[in-house]
């Protein structure tokens, strides 16, 4: 969604780390995407979702209608399903090649919009995955103002402090999604400083997340997408992959235990 832009501020290692898509270790792929609620562009969204033939795929703006064309064109690649709908842009959905259990959607006080928590019964074992759609900075009635993006932060911090108490430590977890902020943010410096890693980060401090055009013809761009996991786990690769489909680019991360 259209918000106010600072300039990403940059976290994570001083040098990039050389990215293994396929390591010999037990492994899987997850992608956030937040596919644009307009339903716009839905074939090329298949495309890439087809390309990328990722094990875990976590949705951001989905509706009815992408939860009927997902369903008929993944069906097959994806035994596992769970589509949630909401008000405008909040619904959220994930859709995975391994068993999930306790799904649940959470309806957070601050935010906007739901996120979805799920088990993923992956090949390294039970993986708690939490996919979010922070809240964008803008004013209650959705247009831009000054003390909406200064306060967003504050609400960022508010709505996963809220979201992760539905989770248990003692298990690895996965919070990915759309937090309509970049590494500088409030909220995921937090997370860092909690012990969760920025998977791209690691590998791609640089690429942007999300653009969108201003009526008046300016381009704006940021970082808003990111995949952060626990110290249960670690990261082989990861990188941002450009789809003229939504305003955002989905990011893929290669999880592996952390021996």
């Amino acid at each position: 969604m259209p918000t106010l832009v600072v300039a990403s501020l940059v976290c994570g290692c001083s040098a990039s780390n050389e990215a293994d898509f396929h390591p010999r270790q037990s492994h899987f792929e997850i992608v956030t995407y937040n596919i644009n609620w307009g339903f716009v562009r839905p074939d090329e969204v298949a495309d890439y979702l087809l390309r990328e033939a990722a094990d875990i795929v976590c949705l951001q703006e989905t509706h009815r209608h992408w939860e009927a064309f997902l369903k008929a064109r993944f069906s097959k690649e994806y035994a596992y399903m769970a589509f949630y709908e909401s008000a405008a842009p909040g619904g959220i959905g994930i859709m995975s090649r391994y068993e999930l259990q306790d799904a649940k959607l959470i309806d957070p006080n601050e935010g906007w919009f739901p996120a979805v928590f799920v088990r993923a019964k992956t090949p390294i074992g039970f993986v708690q995955i939490l996919n979010v759609h922070l809240r964008p900075p803008l004013s209650e009635q959705g247009t831009v103002s000054l003390g909406a993006y200064f306060s967003a932060d504050e609400v960022h911090c508010k709505e996963l402090e809220e979201l992760v108490a539905h989770t248990t430590g003692d298990e690895p977890l996965i919070i990915l999604g759309d937090f309509n902020e970049d590494e500088g943010g409030k909220a995921m410096r937090q997370l860092v400083r909690s012990g969760f890693t920025d998977a791209l980060s690691l590998y791609d401090r640089y690429t942007n997340t999300w653009t969108w055009k201003t009526s008046v013809g300016i381009e704006l761009k940021n970082r808003y997408d990111h995949v952060l996991y626990s110290r249960h786990l670690a990261c082989t690769a990861a990188k941002v992959t450009r789809v003229e489909a939504s305003d955002h680019m989905p990011v893929v991360a290669v999880i592996v235990k952390n021996e």
